[in-house]
């Protein structure tokens, strides 16, 4: 069964200019309009948002340490996840390392089983941007955005996935 969920995009003048590790200013107003309450941030870059920033070295992190290590020890549970991994990054293999990762995020296996894992205990929400509009057990599309950046640029996807039920893990 396909469930319906919104669709709505943001325009190219949105996202275009700067982009210094933070969410382009439109995605970042959409994300401070819907999140509420607990809210974890990983791949933070240089954004506010959240009260627990991970990022490998970032000093607006509020840790700075792997989100692969991180996710593997935290046990609090959050309202909100909100997360921008890596993706598309000239010398990947290069700017990646200290992620522990050498692609983008969304196609690591082991990585993307082990956020799966950790959102399906611990999350209520997430707002995912990146290159694709995953899902995951136990939780559906509520809404989807998708992030015009013009020219011949990559559309990004910003997802909303919120709880329907918690999965027998």
């Amino acid at each position: 069964m396909v469930r319906k969920f919104e669709m709505d995009y943001l325009p190219p003048s949105a996202t275009t200019g700067e982009y210094p590790g933070a969410f382009p200013p439109n995605v970042d107003i959409v994300i401070r309009r819907l999140v509420g309450g607990r809210i974890l941030h990983l791949f933070s870059g240089s954004s506010l948002i959240g009260e627990e920033r991970i990022d490998i070295e970032h000093r607006n992190a509020t840790k700075n340490v792997n989100v692969k290590d991180f996710i593997a020890s935290d046990n609090r549970n959050w309202d909100w996840t909100v997360m921008d991994p890596p993706y598309q990054i000239v010398s990947a293999d290069i700017k990646l390392s200290d992620y522990g990762i050498k692609t983008a995020a969304s196609s690591d296996v082991a990585l993307r089983r082990a956020m799966k894992r950790y959102f399906q205990e611990h999350t209520e929400n997430i707002l995912w941007l990146d290159i694709c509009a995953p899902v995951i057990k136990g939780f559906y599309r509520k809404k989807l955005w998708l992030v015009l950046t013009g020219g011949f640029h990559t559309v990004r996807v910003l997802s909303w996935l919120k709880r329907e039920m918690r999965p027998l893990l």
